[in-house]
C-alpha cells in the first residue's frame, strides 16, 4: 500500500510526501524536516481546507467522494488531548465497536493492566505512568489499516513498553502497519534493531524529501546518504545545536523572493520560517546535490 499526500496549503509549493506501507511493517521516521503536518494529513486529522480528497491518494488513485482511508493518529501530546470532563471510560466506550458494554471494556483493560477504578476518573486524577499506557490501549480499541505515533517529548515512560504492546497490534491484526515519529536518534537506533514481530524499517528525511528508506538493518547497517551517515552521528538536535542542518537567509534579506541562496536549488526543496514567509534550504541536502555533480 502506497500513501500519498500533496500539500496544496501553501501557494506556489507543492510538497509530495509517499510512503510505502506493508502489512506488518513497523516504519521509523528520522530526520529533521520530515514534518508531522504530513502525519496528520495522511491520518486524517487536519481541517479540511488543508485536507482535502484530492490531497491524498491510495496506491496512487485519489479517494472517492465518500471515502475514509482509516487510520488512527496517537498525537505527541496524547495524554492532554483527552477531554478533560469525561472519565476515561465513557470516552473509550466512543471508540469501541457497537455493542461494547463497561463490563466488556473493564476485562479488555485489565487485560492490559490498567485497573477498574481508572476508568470511571477523569484525566487530572490520574498518574502520568497510567495516563500513557491508556493513551496506548485506546488505539487497540478498533481495527485500522494504519497506526501513526508521534512519540511524546521525553519518550514513553519505561512502564508502557510501546514497542511491545505496538508490536502486539500488529501480531493480531488490529491494525496493517505502524508508523512512528521520533526526534531521538537513539531510539531509532536502539529499537529498529531489535523488533521481533514485524518488518522494521527506517525512512530519512531531509528538506521533506524522502533521501533513503530501507529495512531497518541495512540502513543501520550501511546508510548510503550523506544526510542519512550526519544524522545517525549526531541526530536533530546535535546538527541543530551546531549549526549544521540548515542554511538560512540573512535575517535582514531584503530580497524574500530573489534571495541568491534560493536561487540555486528548486522551490519544492524549500522550507519556511514560523511566519510563513522566510524560507531555508537544508544544507545536508545541498551538500548531497554537491557530491552528485563533482
Amino acid at each position: 500500500m502506497v500513501i500519498s499526500w500533496v500539500d496544496f496549503s501553501v501557494k506556489d509549493c507543492i510538497k509530495p510526501f509517499s510512503l510505502s506501507l506493508g502489512e506488518g511493517d513497523f516504519l521509523f521516521l528520522a530526520g529533521e524536516t520530515y514534518n508531522d503536518k504530513l502525519l496528520r494529513a495522511l491520518a486524517g486529522f487536519l481541517p479540511k481546507e488543508c485536507n482535502f480528497q484530492d490531497s491524498i491518494r491510495i496506491n496512487g488513485q485519489r479517494m472517492k467522494k465518500n471515502d475514509a482511508f482509516r487510520a488512527m493518529l496517537l498525537p505527541k501530546n496524547a495524554v492532554e488531548s483527552f477531554p478533560p470532563h469525561r472519565t476515561i471510560g465513557d470516552f473509550a466506550l466512543d471508540l469501541s465497536p457497537v455493542g461494547t458494554t463497561k463490563k466488556k471494556l473493564e476485562n479488555y483493560a485489565a487485560t492490559h493492566g490498567i485497573e477498574k477504578h481508572f476508568l470511571y476518573s477523569k484525566p487530572s486524577k490520574i498518574p502520568l505512568p497510567v495516563l500513557q499506557k491508556i493513551s496506548l490501549w485506546i488505539y487497540s480499541l478498533n481495527a485500522s489499516s494504519a497506526i501513526f505515533v508521534e512519540e511524546p517529548e521525553g519518550g514513553f515512560l519505561d512502564d508502557c513498553r510501546p514497542f511491545d504492546f505496538l508490536q502486539g497490534l500488529l501480531k493480531n491484526g488490529t491494525t496493517s502497519c505502524i508508523v512512528y515519529s521520533t526526534d531521538e536518534k537513539d531510539v531509532v537506533l536502539e529499537k529498529a534493531s531489535v523488533m521481533q514481530f514485524c518488518t522494521a524499517r527506517i525512512a530519512v528525511f531531509c528538506s521533506d524529501r524522502l533521501v533513503e528508506e530501507g529495512v531497518a538493518a541495512r540502513v543501520l547497517e550501511n546508510p548510503i546518504h550523506s544526510y542519512t551517515k550526519e544524522w545517525f552521528k549526531v541526530g536533530s538536535k546535535g546538527q541543530r545545536k551546531n549549526g549544521s542542518l540548515w542554511l538560512y537567509c540573512p535575517p535582514d534579506c531584503q530580497e524574500q523572493y530573489n534571495c541568491p541562496i534560493k536561487k540555486i536549488i528548486s522551490p519544492s526543496l524549500w522550507d519556511y520560517e514560523p511566519d510563513g514567509s522566510h524560507k531555508v534550504i537544508c544544507k545536508g541536502f545541498l551538500s548531497y546535490m554537491n557530491q552528485t555533480l563533482q
